[in-house]
């Protein structure tokens, strides 16, 4: 299995400007699991977060050249789910709005290294710990850490400042010390 991450802006490219087939299944398959885990996480269906995925999927398909026109494809594509989830869930669940506090992300289980009892646990209760967060800090921390955007993209995506994503960060790498401090001790002889 090949797990080299693909060159994202040659991939947008080639789609935007030679509408190249190979390219966009390429950046399709790409953010799939990123994407649909974070649709999944607003529209709490796995079908429903698919569906969205496939929709902005396509609509980012139809932009042709203008697709070359975007800086940062993932926060875009972050922003797009985002906001195609939530108007499905007002479309099909007839929903005023969504709070983004009452959105809980599922963490999927990472890749576990059988050779390595202690780095398993560690990942184990990392997940428990971030599982705990409240929602807001758990989304933050997921769009910042394992998604890599930035306080500025996460910002933006969830439409609150700057300021209040560093805050939402701090109160969850506290929390996370402090629930994994039995990791951080130094070792005792």
């Amino acid at each position: 299995m090949d797990n080299k991450v693909p060159d994202i802006v040659e991939l947008q490219r080639k789609v935007a400007l030679y509408r190249n087939e190979d390219a966009f299944k390429s950046l399709f398959l790409f953010f799939y699991p990123s994407l649909t885990n974070f649709a999944y996480s607003i529209t709490k269906s796995e079908e429903s977060a698919e569906e969205v995925y496939s929709d902005v999927m396509l609509k980012l398909w139809e932009m042709n050249d203008s697709l070359y026109g975007i800086h940062n494809l993932k926060s875009y594509l972050y922003r797009a789910i985002k906001n195609a989830s939530l108007n499905y869930l007002e479309k099909y669940h007839k929903l005023d709005y969504v709070n983004l506090d009452s959105i809980s992300i599922e963490i999927l289980p990472l890749h576990d290294n059988e050779n390595e009892i202690l780095a398993n646990e560690f990942s184990r209760f990392t997940r428990i710990a971030i599982h705990s967060l409240p929602a807001k800090c758990q989304l933050v921390y997921k769009l910042i850490k394992e998604e890599g955007l930035s306080y500025k993209d996460v910002s933006e995506i969830l439409h609150i400042s700057v300021n209040t994503v560093e805050g939402h960060m701090v109160t969850a790498l506290k929390k996370l010390q402090k629930a994994l401090s039995i990791f951080l001790q130094p070792a005792k002889n």
